[in-house]
């Protein structure tokens, strides 16, 4: 193999690296926009059961059952 065989091969080796970097790249963002948005949406449903729990009357203790 000459030294210019080699060049080109290492030229073509480059550029389906960047491709991959590229692609990879792609792939990590989408994955993380949809962290992103699992993390609020677990936010939101924290915010509603605490909500659910202020608008809960206490419970009694002691409260008979209503057979009684």
């Amino acid at each position: 193999m000459s030294h210019e065989e080699a060049i080109a091969d290492l030229q073509i080796r480059l550029t389906y690296q960047e491709d991959d970097m590229k692609a990879l790249n792609l792939v990590v963002k989408q994955q993380q926009d949809r962290i992103d948005t699992l993390e609020r949406n677990i936010e939101r449903l924290r915010e509603l059961l605490a909500g659910m729990a202020q608008a809960q009357p206490d419970p009694i203790v002691d409260e008979r059952p209503p057979h009684y």
